[in-house]
Parts: C-alpha cells; sequence; structure tokens
C-alpha cells in the first residue's frame, strides 16, 4: 500500500510503500515497479545509487531485493524506496503513481496513490526542554515553530510521541485524545514568513509513574496539509486515527489571513523536532508477580494452566521507547504433561537467553511494552496428561536474570516465582499466586509482544501510530 504523495516543487521526496501478508511468509525474487501517470511533466523517478532500482525513462521505476523477503501481519517499511523529484515549474500539477509487486508464488498486486506537485515551504521547531517533576504533579510542555520560508504556511499542525507517564491536564477541541494523552493538535491559522509561534500544553505526570526515573515526549511539526494527508491514509489503511476530539476550547496560534492557492508540503522534516525530557522525582518502583496455576486431572485428559504475573506496582512499568516487554515469563511445564496448545505471546524457550533449566520443557511468554499497576496478564497453556500423576509441579518465574535487556529493578524478588501444580496432594504444597493469596485481574493488557507495529509514511512525514490494521491478504 502506498500513501498519497506531496512532492515539493524544486525538490524531492521518498516514496516509501507499507507491505503486509496475512500472516508470517517468506517471499522470493521480489519486486515493486512504480509507474507516473497524469500531468505530471517535470516530476520524475530518481534512480538510488546502491542499484536496486533501475529506471525505464523519468516515468517508470523497478525496485528488486536480491535476498529473500520476511512479511508478516505486522507490516514492514524501508524497502523498495523509490525518490521522486519535481521541477519548480511543476507546481500544482497531479497525477498517480501505479505500484505493481510481485514475488513468486503470488499473485501480483497492483495499488494506486495520488501524487500533487506542493508548494514547499519549511517548519522548525524550537529547541528541547528538560523539567524536574514528581509523580503526580504538573508541568507544562511549551512548544514553538518557526516558518522559516518566504511564504505564508496556511495552517500547521503536531504530533505527539509520548511516553505514558504523560498525561494531558486539559483538552482543547483542536486536538485528538486517546488514553489521557494528546497525539495531535491542529492549528488552521496562517504562520507569517519568517514568524515565530509558540504554544503550551498542560500535562501531568501520571501518579504511577516509576522514581526516579525519566519520562521522555517528541514533537513533530507538520504543514497542515501534511497532516491531513497523513489522517486520509490512515483512514483507507484500515489504521486507528489518533483519536477523539478534546472537549475544551481551542488551543492557539498567533495568525494573520492569507489567501490561498496551492498545497504545501514541507519537504525538509530533520528540523521539526521539539522535544521534552522528564526527569521524574522522588522513589517507587515496580513489584511483579509470578501467577501459578493448579489443575486436576487423569492420564489421557487436556487441562488448562492460566499463568503469568501481576504488575502489583506502585510503578506502571513502560518500555514502549525502547520497544520490548515490560514483563517476560519463562514457563516450565511439569512432566508427563504434553503442551497440546500455545497461547499468543509465548514460543517454546530453544535457547540459553530465555532457558532458565535446560533439562525441562520450557515456554517464554512476552508482554506488551506498557504494563500498568494494578493490572495482571495471563497466558493460558493447554496440557494433556501422558500419565496418571499426582503432585506434577512446573514453575512460572517472572523477569528472571538473564545477560540481556530485561527489567531488573524489581522491589520484591520473594514473589518473581510460584508453581504449577498438576492434581496437588493436600500438604504437599501447591500452586497458584505468586506471594500466595488470589490475584484478580483487572484491566486491559495484550499479551501478545509484537515489537513496535508498522511505522507509517505518508506524505514524507513520520508516523507515531502504533495501531491495530485489518489485514486480509497480501497487500502492497
Amino acid at each position: 500500500m502506498l500513501p498519497d504523495v506531496a512532492v515539493a516543487a524544486g525538490a524531492g521526496t521518498q516514496v516509501a510503500p507499507i507491505l503486509f501478508a496475512e500472516k508470517d511468509t517468506v517471499l522470493y525474487n521480489t519486486a515493486m515497479t512504480f509507474e507516473l501517470s497524469g500531468d505530471l511533466d517535470g516530476v520524475a523517478f530518481k534512480a538510488d545509487e546502491f542499484g536496486d532500482c533501475q529506471a525505464d525513462g523519468a516515468t517508470k521505476l523497478t525496485c528488486s531485493l536480491p535476498f529473500e523477503f520476511d512479511l508478516g501481519p505486522d507490516g514492514v517499511i524501508g524497502y523498495f524506496e523509490a525518490e521522486l523529484t519535481a521541477a519548480k515549474t511543476a507546481l500544482g500539477k497531479t497525477g498517480k503513481i501505479t505500484t505493481t509487486f510481485t514475488a513468486d508464488g503470488i499473485a501480483k498486486v497492483t495499488t494506486t496513490a495520488g501524487v500533487t506537485v506542493a508548494e514547499g515551504v519549511d517548519l522548525a521547531a524550537g529547541k528541547g526542554s528538560k523539567i524536574s517533576v514528581k509523580a503526580g504533579a504538573g508541568f507544562d510542555a511549551k512548544l514553538q515553530v518557526t516558518n522559516t520560508s518566504d511564504k505564508v504556511l496556511h495552517g500547521a499542525a503536531i504530533i505527539f510521541n509520548t511516553d505514558y507517564a504523560f498525561s494531558s491536564a486539559r483538552e482543547f477541541s483542536n486536538c485528538r485524545y486517546s488514553d489521557g494523552q494528546v497525539n495531535t493538535c491542529l492549528f488552521e491559522q496562517d504562520l507569517q514568513p519568517g514568524a515565530t509561534y509558540r504554544t503550551s500544553l498542560p500535562y501531568r505526570l501520571r501518579p504511577d509513574t516509576a522514581a526516579p526515573g525519566g519520562a521522555y515526549g517528541e514533537m513533530q511539526w507538520l504543514t497542515g496539509d501534511d497532516y491531513q494527508d497523513l489522517l486520509e491514509y490512515m483512514d483507507k489503511a484500515g489504521y486507528e486515527g489518533p483519536g477523539r476530539a478534546g472537549k475544551g476550547g481551542k488551543l492557539g496560534l498567533t495568525a494573520q489571513a492569507s489567501a490561498r492557492e496551492v498545497q504545501q508540503t514541507d519537504p525538509d522534516l530533520d528540523n521539526n523536532w521539539q522535544n521534552v525530557e522528564i526527569k521524574v522525582l522522588g522513589r517507587q518502583g515496580t513489584d511483579f508477580a509470578a501467577v501459578g496455576a493448579t489443575a486436576k486431572g487423569a492420564k489421557g485428559d487436556t487441562v488448562t494452566l492460566p499463568v503469568g504475573t501481576r504488575n502489583n506496582g506502585p510503578a506502571t512499568r513502560d518500555a514502549s521507547r525502547i520497544g520490548s516487554a515490560a514483563a517476560t515469563v519463562i514457563v516450565t511445564i511439569p512432566a508427563q504433561a504434553k503442551v497440546v496448545s500455545v497461547p499468543d505471546g509465548c514460543t517454546k524457550a530453544e535457547d540459553d537467553s530465555v532457558k532458565t533449566n535446560p533439562k525441562a520443557l520450557q515456554y517464554v511468554c512476552f508482554s506488551s511494552p506498557l504494563f500498568k499497576a494494578k493490572t495482571t496478564v495471563l497466558w493460558k497453556f493447554g496440557v494433556q496428561l501422558t500419565a496418571d500423576v499426582t503432585n506434577a509441579k512446573g514453575l512460572v518465574e517472572v523477569n528472571p536474570p538473564c545477560q540481556c535487556e530485561r527489567f531488573a529493578k524489581d522491589t520484591n524478588k520473594k514473589n518473581d516465582t510460584a508453581a504449577i501444580v498438576i492434581n496437588p496432594v493436600a500438604g504437599a504444597g501447591s500452586g497458584g499466586q505468586g506471594g500466595g493469596g488470589s490475584l484478580p485481574i483487572t484491566g486491559s493488557q495484550t499479551a501478545l509482544f509484537g515489537g513496535a507495529g508498522a511505522v507509517l509514511v505518508a506524505a514524507g512525514v513520520l508516523g507515531f501510530f502504533v495501531a491495530r490494521r485489518r489485514r486480509t491478504r497480501f497487500e502492497a
């Protein structure tokens, strides 16, 4: 699938398709052909310097991969990229790109995307800031943008990529929100050439933020047209959008009215970024407790083992920025139990980085990167008993020590393990919850750790939305 493309007159942009497959697969002899059509005189493809793309005149380009290509439901980007250029005389011209994706063993996939030669402008973000804040306290993110071009900019937008710790303290009607956080704001005002504009977003650091620690936010400024192109592409591609509109008044930038004639795009996004770095004061950590299970059955029976971990808090664990699981759980299956169903998010442990007992049958399960305080994640294993067993034991371990990037600052390591027991004998010890007692399952937590998800690029804009998508076939 290819987003609509806005290329600045007198400049160039990367055309970046996003590819998905219904299920994980390996493809061979893959190629993507791009072809221009419509009123696009002065618009041309440029072959890359590494030789993976070959031009057939100015309007046709074929890019191929000389190696096997892994593709799955999460999608990939960064392959089959083409550079599109436009002459200054092409301003205002429109047309389309037709893409054709081919690989051994599948039917070719053809899609189309619009092309617009837009007026080039340049936004420059303000400097980053560093703030010290206690968990639960409020703070303001002071944002700045300058229209460094010699043209009036007709509308601007900002996209927020903030850690979970950033909670919006107030809502605005021209901004969009989800899970208590602002995701985007659109300013439908004019920005004068050379002028600098400021705004301020009120935040509150969530009370369950780990301390001492840090939280980070990145903000990217876009032209209003590039932002609208991004939203249209997300809707077309089946991505979740940036959320609902806020319920308050408008967040504003100083503006002056100006006549509008053509679409605008920013071809240089390197200077569009601003960040807010939070130093979290205080002291509160995270206690992960293992959740074990008990089951009863006879030889030949299939029983369910709901095992997992609970974040007792008081701090939420957020590993989203580094793209790793908040909790890694190792499950040792009791002897004489054959695993017949493996839950999503779990795989057989087959190397030293995840095995804790080389002689046992073990599985490793990954939580999502965000694991909120006072919530539980369970994975339900189905096992068939191959013999009549009594007090057959297994083990659940949460974040066991390893020479790897795994959470190691658990505040109570005594409950990091819990037993699995099949057909327990009274007085012989039983399984159940780590640390004893019953743990309620609260909140919603995605058990499957699928990396950072698909990255969106539309009109040269890097999107921050990690979103679910409808996947029904091979797509390009």
